[in-house]
């Protein structure tokens, strides 16, 4: 048991001084807080006002504001980006970290720890988070790096001592904590449980803790510098005498020590601790306290800080707010009700119709006309309430635009109307916005304190071969291989993605989300698209990826397979732009060879055609000849036949010419028989006719 343990005075010593350097800032912090959880009454105030069963009311406006700043915030979250410093770095290492970043920031839930100590800020003037390490489940040696909320910012007490907006310069740190004895004898069984952890501040205390039953430690973080030698090694490195081995082993290695000069080594470190005894206690592997504020409004007045947050300086303009409304509220719903004016007499008979006129509706109200000495009297009156004085509203209207004006948060009623142009109601919206601006910005400051942290833990936690999930711009993740042994193309080994070396710093990525720029994408790109159609053949990928529609995706697949330029490997060791150069001039290469096969396909045409053409001309040629032999064959045929036609029409002549000779001839002899015959014939017939004389 550590009783006399000095670390533990140191701690205590510290808690002390961080907390009488901040006790007026922790006192009024706390009062801001209750205030505008909706405490607004002095409680002088309320005391007389409840002994008089007067009302004490609280419109509470402040809320609304503070709301509307930090749902701002929400909208438009920091995002962490990471760029090499060094030769040493690479672009491709510089998105892993950035994927790595983003996954610490999903696992960890990290949006809850931003807007829990955001929302700390803007309503009291401080709030925190913490960076820690712990293994990835009980039966793993691999470790995680976890953003986690602090719930209660007064249960810290930081370093007094730091100045910067984002706390990069605290040496000591102190967080309070209490557990039950059941819950700490389970952890600590071995530890005593009699004396916690009693030194506390404002705000770090509850009137309901029952110190029987529960225990209070503290954790304790302090820098630690010793002296040491800084080494220049031969192969450009640095390292510390102390880390290094033996001049032989060095040597065995192919180094040496080329130069070295005295400086002095820190080393962050943390305890844990109750009152008597140390409970925990290690070195931190980061140079950097892991608690991380962030603040408010922050000033140096009279040689103190002061900080504060929204609320602050519109607390008056709510009391009186608060004043004025429960002043009309009391006027109007308290005020005397219509009283009845009639004479002495009048309602004898009917005292209780009367007396409850204006509790109960009555349908008719009987009364005597004369009074009690018997004279005629007026018919009863009612008398009615005094109105609520204008001025008391005319003071709350006045006060609701104080506040307005205080806050730098406006009434969208209130701004200017009529035919506005867009341009003009986003530079309205922009001036409210630069108002509270300055809160916003603290938190990014404090979320890029916060990558330093995790780029300083990445080499120490993240330090073997693992699989690592990463995610993206656009929030979808995908997984990498980191400090993975292998060969490049000439055998040697080689680290790929190796995280433990080279050196990188941290970019704040502000404004829109993703989504929102998104929508501006799109938004941007249809004109463009609508001026230039060729543009859908480059970048219709990626109009269709920036979409919302179910299938967009689908479509972007489809045309990014059709367009070399959108083929790029986000896991390849070239870089993207390489990549595209690569594409591009692969797609001119393709262009090419294609204008050369055709090219080639048009000489072959024309030399095809040329055969044609000398092929056609030899069988035009060949045509030609074989028509003119044919030609010369036929008229030799025609002459032979001609030839033969005249032999055969001759001799066919001459036998005609012969049988017609021997015909006239034959006739002619056919004739002189028959004119031989006729003489005959006449001789009988003159014979005859003699005869016939004759006789």
């Amino acid at each position: 048991m550590d009783d006399f343990d000095p670390r533990i005075t140191e701690a205590k010593q510290f808690l002390k001084l961080a907390n009488d350097a901040d006790t007026n800032n922790r006192a009024e912090a706390l009062e801001d807080l209750k205030f505008a959880a909706g405490d607004q009454w002095p409680v002088e105030i309320q005391n007389s006002r409840n002994l008089e069963a007067r009302p004490c009311l609280t419109i509470n406006k402040i809320d609304a504001y503070v709301r509307q700043v930090t749902n701002q915030q929400r909208q438009q979250r920091p995002r962490i980006k990471v760029h090499g410093m060094n030769s040493a770095s690479d672009a491709k290492i510089a998105e892993i970290l950035t994927g790595i970043a983003r996954h610490i920031e999903v696992n960890s839930d990290a949006d809850h720890a931003y807007d829990n100590a955001f929302n700390y800020a803007v309503r009291c003037g401080f709030g925190y988070w913490r960076v820690k390490t712990d293994y990835v489940r009980e039966d793993s040696f691999d470790q995680e790096i976890y953003i986690e909320p602090i719930h209660n910012p007064f249960t810290v007490y930081f370093d007094p001592n730091s100045t910067l907006p984002d706390g990069s310069d605290a040496e000591k740190c102190l967080i309070t904590q209490v557990v039950s004895k059941k819950i700490f004898e389970k952890m600590y069984p071995d530890a005593e449980t009699g004396v916690g952890f009693t030194q506390k501040g404002t705000g770090d205390t509850n009137a309901e803790w029952v110190m029987k039953e529960d225990i209070r430690i503290a954790e304790y973080w302090y820098t630690e510098r010793k002296p040491d030698k800084l080494c220049l090694l031969s192969d450009g490195t640095s390292k510390f005498r102390s880390d290094l081995p033996s001049d032989g082993e060095l040597l065995s290695r192919g180094l040496v020590v080329i130069d070295e000069r005295p400086t002095l080594k820190k080393q962050i470190k943390m305890i844990k601790c109750t009152a008597i005894e140390v409970l925990e206690e290690g070195d931190w592997a980061s140079k950097y306290i892991p608690i991380i504020p962030v603040y408010g409004e922050e000033f140096v007045v009279d040689n103190k800080r002061k900080k504060y947050g929204l609320v602050r300086m519109a607390k008056d303009a709510q009391r009186m707010y608060n004043f004025w409304k429960t002043a009309i509220t009391e006027s109007v719903a308290l005020a005397p009700k219509a009283k009845w004016l009639l004479a002495e007499g009048q309602d004898e008979g009917h005292e209780n119709e009367w007396a409850q006129a204006n509790i109960k509706s009555m349908p008719v109200l009987r009364y005597k006309q004369k009074d009690i000495e018997g004279v005629m009297a007026p018919t009863p009156t009612r008398i009615q309430p005094e109105a609520p004085p204008a001025g008391i509203m005319a003071a709350a209207d006045g006060v609701n635009s104080d506040m307005q004006a205080i806050l730098g948060i406006f009434d969208p009623n209130q701004m200017a109307t009529g035919n506005i142009s867009g341009k003009a109601l986003n530079g309205q919206q922009q001036q409210i916005d630069l108002t509270n601006f300055h809160y916003y910005d603290n938190l990014t400051r404090s979320i890029k304190h916060t990558a330093r942290i995790i780029l300083d833990l990445v080499p120490k936690i993240y330090d073997q071969a693992r699989v690592m999930r990463i995610i993206g711009d656009d929030g979808k993740p995908d997984l990498v291989e980191i400090n993975k042994l292998a060969q490049d193309e000439q055998g040697i080994n080689t680290i790929l993605n190796d995280v433990t070396v080279g050196e990188y710093d941290v970019v704040m990525d502000t404004g829109p989300g993703y989504n929102s720029k998104r929508i501006e994408a799109v938004n941007s790109m249809m004109p463009m698209l609508s001026a230039d159609p060729n543009l859908m053949n480059v970048a219709g990928d990626l109009i269709f990826r920036n979409m919302d529609f179910p299938g967009a995706d689908t479509i972007a697949d489809r045309l990014a397979a059709a367009n070399p330029l959108a083929q790029i490997d986000d896991k390849s060791n070239v870089p993207p732009q390489v990549q595209m150069q690569l594409a591009q001039s692969k797609k001119t290469i393709q262009d090419l060879q294609q204008q050369l096969q055709g090219m080639q396909l048009m000489l072959k045409n024309r030399s095809d055609v040329e055969q044609m053409k000398q092929d056609a001309e030899t069988k035009r040629t060949l045509i030609k000849e074989t028509n003119r032999a044919h030609e010369i064959e036929l008229t030799d045929q025609k002459h032979h036949r001609d030839m033969v036609l005249r032999t055969d029409t001759q001799a066919h002549d001459t036998v005609i010419k012969t049988q017609t000779q021997m015909e006239i001839e034959r006739m002619k002899a056919d004739l002189a028989v028959y004119l031989s015959q006729l003489d005959r014939l006449s001789e009988r017939e003159a014979k005859a006719e003699a005869i016939e004389r004759a006789i």
